[in-house]
């Protein structure tokens, strides 16, 4: 998988010239001449098969975009993003989901909109809801889950999928921390098998221990990109090192 010279989806100035006002230094990414700006601007890196990349950054750095494009939501504007196989992504707690049907419909919805097949489904249906801990609740409608619940159904879907590439954008914020480590260890072990996995969150020290790699995306850019654990040492004293000038003592 690869992103080379990528310029991805463009958001309308009203909303930057907001977001400018409450931070006057929010100016690296210059707008267009038509008073659009680029959400990613000249973004590239590979993924190998196996790998696990983590994406780090602020709110509105362009991480979600990433994602979109990834998943072939979001076509890029300009650039090539080459995706073989088939994906799996986790970019919403609740994606994919009617919160009237009951958790079972809400499995097989899910998964044809990952591209499974029914018999894919119910191959794999026991395994699903096992691993979401929601057997007592499957015959209940979702709108009566907690989040937490819902995070947990949504993984397990997106985790049995036969998927070469997974995307997780910050679902298992939600979860207890027993699903969480258990997320990571489902993680680990679809890495093992081969396969690809893009996560994004902003707990960092979850992110070291997944990820072989990480990257540091701000303003629609890589910044940084590196071993996870030295990646986030320097992004860790470059935002103290914010955090001081803007509020010295």
């Amino acid at each position: 998988m690869g992103m080379h010279h990528l310029l991805g989806e463009l958001a309308s100035m009203p909303w930057r010239a907001a977001r400018r006002a409450l931070d006057p230094g929010d100016q690296d990414r210059s707008p267009r001449d038509d008073g659009m700006f680029w959400a990613l601007d000249d973004v590239s890196f590979d993924l190998r098969a196996g790998e696990t990349l983590g994406v780090i950054g602020e709110n509105g750095a362009g991480k979600s975009v990433l994602l979109k494009l990834l998943a072939r939501i979001t076509p890029p504007t300009r650039g090539t993003a080459i995706v073989r196989g088939r994906v799996g992504a986790m970019l919403e707690v609740s994606a994919g989901f009617h919160h009237e049907l009951t958790g079972r419909e809400n499995v097989y919805l899910s998964g044809a909109i990952l591209g499974m097949s029914q018999r894919e489904i119910t191959r794999r249906f026991d395994r699903i809801i096992e691993f979401a801990e929601i057997e007592d609740a499957i015959e209940t409608p979702v709108k009566r889950y907690s989040s937490g619940m819902t995070a947990r159904l949504a993984f397990s879907v997106a985790a049995h999928l036969d998927a070469e590439i997974m995307l997780v954008d910050e679902v298992l914020a939600v979860g207890d921390t027993a699903f969480r480590t258990k997320c990571l260890d489902a993680m680990r072990s679809l890495a093992r098998s081969g396969r690809s996995i893009v996560f994004v969150s902003h707990e960092l020290d979850m992110l070291e221990r997944l990820c072989d790699r990480a990257i540091l995306v701000d303003h629609g850019r890589i910044l940084d990109d590196g071993e996870p654990g030295t990646l986030i040492g320097r992004h860790r004293s470059d935002a103290d090192r914010s955090a001081v000038t803007e509020h010295p003592a």
